[in-house]
């Protein structure tokens, strides 16, 4: 019951998920796959027309026929791309559960297609690696509700093997039910795990490889990026009037102060942070500034200030978002030792240029 309390009650993130696959250059893989999954659920369907027991009834082969032609259309549109959003992803999940169980209750023989229900399993699978769990009950429920009537409607007629019934029925319970559960938990423990491997445990914010891990994200399409490198002026002074809880305590402040939308943040060493914008250079050094002010506050019980130092470039579509802010870090590194060579508590621009 413990394991199945933890489960439940994991939290999940699609969007984050998507794009940890996008990341590693694994979503296009995922995604042709689902699509070629998708075309031969679309060629099973049609087969069946030549077997030796084809759906006989019109409602039978008008979900057949509308299973293959769907199946096909929404295998085009996964290898087309791009990925779906949620909403269409739940949308999808709808449609391969709701076509599968329609599926394999119009077959001609319930007792052959009984097996078939392996295949809502494999729409489990996507359930597991970017839904939530309590999706993923649905999904169980949806699948046990299918087993529990094929299974029913083939142990009331007397003319199918009901032995075989129910040899099939143990093979299936394991690999529709037990398992997604199992699998889903380590799943989210390891997407937890890796996420906060990413974040800085005491101020909350993106540690050097969280930043190198959303940057590319954070800057697509953008024309213009500007990096700020903060620094907390003698932050030794601090540490040693009010000791280390003392100087937790100022980089938490300094940590939610920086906290704005629509600027990357990072605390990338002891007492320095880093602030990714796209904005011009103009702006930029205005936004610096302001935030130079930000930080300081004279009712603190320490009142603290911060050297930044700034450096910027435009688009640079073929370059990797990762070497260019690497690249902008040195130079904006440089002009904050710049600002506290000059006494601190001051912005600087990449080239020696002191913002008044």
């Amino acid at each position: 019951m413990t394991f199945l309390r933890r489960w439940w009650r994991q939290s999940y993130n699609f969007d984050w998920m998507v794009h940890y696959f996008e990341g590693h250059g694994a979503l296009t893989a995922y995604r042709i796959g689902i699509g070629l999954s998708c075309l031969c659920y679309g060629l099973a369907a049609a087969t069946t027309y030549i077997t030796a027991v084809p759906p006989t009834s019109l409602i039978s082969q008008l979900v057949i026929g509308a299973g293959t032609i769907t199946s096909f259309a929404v295998g085009m549109l996964w290898w087309r791309g791009p990925w779906p959003n949620e909403r269409t992803s739940l949308l999808f999940i709808v449609y391969a559960d709701v076509g599968t169980s329609m599926a394999l209750l119009s077959y001609g023989s319930i007792q052959m297609s009984f097996p078939g229900c392996a295949l809502l399993a494999a729409t489990g699978v996507y359930v597991q690696i970017f839904h939530s769990p309590k999706l993923l009950l649905a999904h169980l429920l949806w699948s046990a509700a299918t087993v529990a009537l094929m299974f029913i409607l083939i142990t009331t007629s007397p003319d199918l093997d009901h032995g075989l019934a129910v040899s099939q029925l143990v093979v299936l319970l394991p690999v529709m039910f037990s398992t997604p559960v199992f699998l889903q938990s380590v799943l989210l423990s390891l997407r937890v795990d890796a996420d906060g491997a990413k974040l800085d445990p005491l101020t909350g914010l993106r540690n050097r490889r969280g930043l190198d891990d959303e940057v590319a994200h954070f800057l697509d399409g953008a024309s213009d990026v500007s990096v700020m490198v903060l620094d907390v002026d003698r932050f030794k002074a601090i540490n040693d009037r009010f000791g280390h809880q003392g100087g937790d305590v100022a980089l938490q402040l300094i940590a939610r102060r920086l906290r704005v939308d629509d600027m990357l943040v990072a605390r990338t060493g002891g007492e320095e942070f880093a602030v990714v914008t796209r904005v011009r250079l103009d702006q930029a050094a205005s936004v610096a500034e302001w935030l130079r002010s930000r930080l300081h506050s004279p009712q603190d019980v320490c009142p603290l200030t911060v050297s930044i130092g700034l450096a910027h470039t435009g688009a640079e579509p073929d370059a990797d978002a990762v070497t260019v802010i690497t690249r902008l870090l040195r130079r904006a590194d440089v002009a904050m030792y710049e600002a506290k060579h000059r006494g601190g508590n001051q912005v600087v621009i990449d080239g020696g240029v002191r913002r008044p």
